[in-house]
This record gives structure tokens, C-alpha cells and sequence, in this order.
């Protein structure tokens, strides 16, 4: 229990309303109780200052005004706003279900803010009964750390517990869609969002045109885009990264043009739609790469490899992978996933090189037999590792993840159908030879999207025109 300052009227505080209305020295009519100080008050300290003031009138342990002070502590959530909630918390004799789980929601939040979903999982997991927004916190949670089955699987619970999702359960589970490449999960979530109106929410609108971009179906993507009513900067930005992405340059930048005669201002993510505009279809010569340069230098935020990568600076990228080399940062692992029947499979590169033949390795080596009959050559110098012979790099190549989920698409999806594929990191060049020749070969459009953009195989060719 805090203690109260001697006297109150002496603290020295930034002026304000709150200040103004606490300080002043005449008496608090009867109405101007601590409860009434709330409203205005804007840091953990002022609500310290009310929590001092209650003492003199004798609302310390009142059920009502602690849990309002825990309430402000748990919407923006911090280790000190929640430690001192904590502390609030353990003055009430008998909390109830709702208090609660207040407290855990605050809890919940600022693990995932941490990136610490596990600590946060755990809080979950002792909720009594936890509500809607108990479910957002931990949905997005796992969504923000990258952990996107483990989203929708809490999405699947809250839909079987009857409760209703709100917008923010949508852009979670969209933004979930995106990072697996689950189109049909996509498709449903969509038919959702229309039947119960959250298609009035700009940010659910520019969610779809995400989601739908990044499982591959464009058309789809553009279909959302046109029927918005309101596009703000975000939808705008979304669309040209959309078209930047699947190779469409030139309509990228009329896209942007149109923007702009709109009278919608251009963001950080507009620019980098457009470098990736330029960048994927050989358009450095449109005259941007100096503003590029200088809109760059002067982010907010530190440049990424990828964005240097986009506007050029080759020479930036090296520093950093040198820099990472000598911090002794360990490579990701390539990791590929493919959505069937509702279900997304995840392959890792490598998996089968040290393991009992499958039907699906099996299925693979076949593969790449036929492959080589139509003049499919590995390119081993792609595998950086001196101290392999040549036929194990050959089998290193065979077991990336690229080829392993487009093998199983293969076997588990009707001929004809287009193949989708998910990968964490750049498609590798001699993947990239296989998947032209699988989709000549199987007379299949195979669709690719790598951590850079996309790539449309079909009939021996890809969309990007062997430059990415």
C-alpha cells in the first residue's frame, strides 16, 4: 500500500488540468473524490498520487476505485504499471473472476510485447473463464512472434467457445493466413469478415489485400482494393507492395501515381513498395535510386538488409552478413510450407538427408531423376560447403525446402491444380531451375513466394524472368 506524501499540495508537477484540479489548496467538494481525478490522469505516477490522495478519504481498500487503478495499469501495460497493479491486486481480500482476469490480460499483453509468449501462455492457461479480449491478447501475441499455428489454433478455440471475434481477432488471424500462405483459410476468414460487417474497418480491408497478396492470389488481392470505399496510406502502400511483389512494376507506380492524385501521403512502406518495384523488374533507371538513397538514410528507424538490397547498396548487405559472421550469428534454417486441405505442412532444408527414406523422399529422388532426363543439371556451386564431395552436395540441394513441398503438393493435390509454397528465406537458383521445369513437365502453375517476392512458374517459365 502506497504511502502518502506530506503534504500532497507540495509536490511539484508539469502543469496541467490534472495538476491544476490536484493541487490546488482549497477543499475537494464532496463529488471531487479520486474517482473523479481519474479521467485525467496520464502517467503511472499521477495515478500514484490519486492512490495517495484516496487515503484521506478512505478509499484505499475500496473493491470499486482499485480496481480502476488496476484498469489504467493493465491498458498499456509495462513491468512497472503491472508491478504496481500487482501490488494493488494483493489489497483486495476477495478479487473477483473479472479483476482477475484483467490482471492476466494486462500480464498477457506485456509478455507478448516482450516477445515472451511462452510466460504469457502460461497466464492464459489460469484464466478462469477468459473473454474475447483475453483470446486477441494471445492470438496476437503469438501472431507478433511469428508463431502463426499456434494463433489460429487459439482462433478455432474462441469460435468453439461461441465467442464473438472482434476486428482485432481478424487482423490477427489474417496476419496469420499471410505468414503460412493459407489461401483457403484466407478465403473463409474473408466470407467471416463480410457476413458479420468487419469489412467496415479499413485496417481488416487492408488486412485482405495483405493476406490474399501474400497467399499468391492477386486478382484477389486487387478485387478488395477497388471495392473499398476509403483507402488510406496503409491500403494504398499495401497495393503497390502487392503488384511490387508479384513482378507487376509498372502497375506498382501507377498505383502510386494515383495516390498521389488522390492527395494520400506516401509512407515508408509506399517507398520500399516501390524499390521493390524497380528492383524485381529491372526499373533502377526510372531516376529513383538517389532519392532512394536519401529516403533511407533518413529513416527513423535502422536500414534493413533487405531494404538496402532493394535500392542497390550490395555493398551495405556485405558489411552486415561479415558483421553477422564475426558475431557469430547462426544462418535460419530454410524452412517451406504448402497448405492442403486446410492443413499447412511445414519442410525444413535437410530433412531426408539423414533420415529413413519416405514415400515423399522417395517421390523427390524420382523427381529429380526425371528432371535430369530433360536437362536439369544441380548447380552444386551454390553449396558452400568445401569439405563435401560432389554427390553430397547434390543430395544437399535435393532436400531443400522448396523442392520437398512442392514434391508433396505434387502427391497430395489433383493434376492441373496451382501449387502453392511458402518460403522463410530467398529461393535458392538451382530450386528455382527445378520448379521451371516441374511446371512444364506436370503442366502445373507452381507459385513461389520467397522472403523477396514471388515467383509465377508455369509452362518452363517464371513470371520474375530469371531476375530476382
Amino acid at each position: 500500500m502506497a504511502t502518502a506524501p506530506s503534504p500532497v499540495t507540495s509536490i511539484s508537477l508539469p502543469k496541467s488540468k490534472f495538476n491544476e484540479k490536484f493541487s490546488r489548496t482549497e477543499p475537494l467538494n464532496p463529488p471531487q473524490n479520486p474517482l473523479s481525478l481519474l479521467p485525467q490522469c496520464t502517467s503511472l505516477k499521477e495515478l500514484k498520487q490519486i492512490q495517495a490522495f484516496a487515503i484521506k478519504t478512505h478509499l484505499q481498500n475500496d473493491h470499486t476505485f482499485l480496481t480502476k487503478l488496476i484498469n489504467f495499469c493493465t491498458k498499456n501495460p509495462t513491468f512497472t504499471s503491472m508491478e504496481y497493479a500487482h501490488k494493488l491486486f494483493d489489497n483486495i481480500s476477495q478479487p473477483d473472476v473479472v479483476l482477475f482476469n484483467t490482471m492476466a490480460r494486462g500480464l498477457i499483453s506485456m509478455y507478448t510485447e516482450c516477445n515472451d509468449v511462452d510466460s504469457a501462455r502460461r497466464v492464459f492457461d489460469k484464466m478462469l473463464d477468459p473473454c474475447v479480449i483475453s483470446y486477441n491478447a494471445i492470438i496476437t501475441g503469438y501472431a507478433k512472434c511469428s508463431r502463426p499455428n499456434e494463433a489460429l489454433s487459439f482462433f478455432r478455440e474462441l469460435q468453439v467457445k461461441s465467442l464473438k471475434p472482434t476486428d482485432v481477432t481478424m487482423l490477427s488471424a489474417l496476419s496469420c493466413c499471410s505468414l503460412l500462405g493459407a489461401l483457403d483459410l484466407g478465403k473463409w476468414i474473408h466470407e467471416y469478415v463480410k457476413k458479420y460487417g468487419f469489412d467496415k474497418y479499413i485496417k481488416v480491408s487492408t488486412a485482405l489485400i495483405d493476406m490474399y497478396a501474400k497467399c499468391g492470389s492477386l486478382e484477389e488481392a486487387i478485387c478488395v482494393f477497388e471495392n473499398m470505399s476509403i483507402r488510406d496510406t496503409a491500403a494504398w502502400s499495401a497495393m503497390i507492395v502487392a503488384y511490387a511483389t508479384h513482378g507487376k512494376g509498372y502497375k506498382a507506380i501507377e498505383t502510386f501515381e494515383e495516390m498521389r492524385k488522390e492527395g494520400v501521403q506516401p509512407d515508408e512502406i509506399t517507398f520500399l513498395g516501390l524499390l521493390y518495384a524497380c528492383s524485381h523488374n529491372g526499373l533502377l533507371d526510372e531516376g529513383r535510386l538517389d532519392e532512394a538513397y536519401k529516403f533511407i538514410d533518413e529513416l527513423p528507424i535502422k536500414p534493413t538488409p533487405i531494404l538496402w538490397r532493394t535500392a542497390g547498396r550490395w555493398e551495405d548487405v556485405d558489411f552486415l552478413r561479415k558483421l553477422m559472421k564475426d558475431k557469430g550469428v547462426v544462418k535460419v534454417p530454410g524452412c517451406s510450407s504448402i497448405e492442403v486441405d486446410n492443413i499447412v505442412h511445414e519442410f525444413f532444408s535437410g530433412d531426408g538427408v539423414n533420415t529413413v527414406s519416405t514415400s515423399l523422399h522417395k517421390a523427390l529422388d524420382e523427381l529429380m531423376k526425371e528432371l535430369k532426363m530433360v536437362g536439369y543439371v544441380p548447380d552444386t556451386s551454390l553449396v558452400f560447403h568445401a569439405e563435401m564431395g560432389e554427390e553430397e552436395k547434390e543430395i544437399s540441394l535435393r532436400y531443400h525446402s522448396e523442392k520437398l513441398a512442392i514434391a508433396y503438393g505434387l502427391l497430395n493435390t489433383p493434376p492441373g491444380s496451382t501449387i502453392l509454397v511458402v518460403k522463410n528465406l530467398r529461393v535458392c537458383g538451382d530450386c528455382h531451375a527445378a520448379a521451371k521445369l516441374i511446371s512444364h513437365i506436370f503442366d502445373r502453375q507452381i507459385i513461389l513466394r520467397d522472403v523477396q517476392r514471388f515467383h509465377h512458374f508455369s509452362d518452363g517459365k517464371c513470371s520474375c524472368g530469371d531476375f530476382w
